[in-house]
């Protein structure tokens, strides 16, 4: 990941120009993922409407406040923190912690649903381009998240019904779809330090968008840990906390998002990597000491 993004960086002037193959890089990743998804082991709970909603009031709560405080593009990049749909790694992540795993793909595939329903609504609100009008804006970015999410539903829909064995792809394609992903952050990269440089933009300027990054990241681990309570909290951790930022520094490098929008959503990929690695190391340790302890 940290080369991925340095290599964006430092090639940008040549990955730039393949910021327009994204929407067919990201599709094919998300193809292989949902062909995987046993759709009759999802079982959508109460929880999961709080949690859904949790991430909501959260994109559009920072977004709010930055606004009101006078501070549009920070509000731009804080909503993309937020509102982003749980990651795709987040079941794998929980397995690992010993929780719920059923609970958490559930909530990863109602909250691509989610984002892709309601995204384009609130989009028009978040960024107000100048000479468009909301419906021209919304449907833009449907057509935009139509793409990379809905033709990897349909895809997936249909070879599962025409060849059902296609549900063991996703295991045997797993370093496929991890290498994927790879080439799209560093495409993103490229795209999103383009950008910024044709902004000639300073480090200080970018200061409250990482910090903000990070307080949205904590305040969406901390947020699921309390709402799950004893039975959900590791579940609903993650689901809040762990995004799918590819799709939303996907939408963030598009022409209607401010450049320096784009810096929000890319740091959170760090931050919400080193909260899974503390977590883990953590239950790890638990782990350890109840192996102790049972000797």
């Amino acid at each position: 990941m940290i080369v991925a993004f340095l290599v964006g960086g430092l090639f940008h002037k040549y990955l730039a120009p393949l910021g327009a193959y994204l929407p067919a890089s990201v599709a094919l990743m998300l193809s292989i993922t949902f062909i995987g998804i046993e759709t009759a082991r999802l079982k959508p709970r109460k929880m999961h409407l709080w949690v859904l909603l949790g991430i909501q009031l959260i994109g559009m709560g920072f977004w709010g406040a930055a606004r009101l405080l006078g501070y549009p593009v920070l509000a731009e990049s804080l909503f993309f923190c937020g509102i982003a749909p749980v990651a795709i790694a987040a079941p794998v992540i929980v397995n690992l912690l010993k929780g719920n795993v059923e609970f958490t793909t559930t909530a990863l595939v109602l909250s691509q649903m989610v984002f892709g329903l309601v995204t384009p609504l609130l989009m028009p609100f978040v960024v107000q381009v100048e000479g468009f009008c909301y419906t021209e804006l919304a449907a833009e970015v449907a057509v935009q998240l139509g793409t990379v999410l809905g033709i990897p539903s349909l895809v997936a829909i249909i070879m599962r019904l025409v060849y059902p064995p296609c549900k063991s792809w996703t295991a045997k394609l797993r370093d496929v779809s991890l290498g994927i992903w790879i080439i799209n952050l560093t495409i993103i990269a490229g795209v999103g330090t383009q950008r910024v440089l044709e902004m000639e933009v300073g480090w200080l300027d970018m200061l409250p968008l990482v910090a903000g990054s990070l307080v949205v990241c904590v305040t969406g681990f901390v947020a699921g840990y309390r709402l799950g309570g004893r039975e959900l909290k590791r579940e609903c951790s993650q689901c809040m906390g762990q995004k799918n930022t590819i799709l939303t520094l996907y939408i963030a490098s598009q022409w209607y998002v401010h450049p320096l929008a784009y810096i929000g959503p890319a740091f959170y990929v760090f931050f919400h990597n080193i909260a899974n690695a503390l977590q883990i190391a953590l239950a790890n340790r638990e782990k350890s000491r109840g192996t102790v302890a049972g000797r």
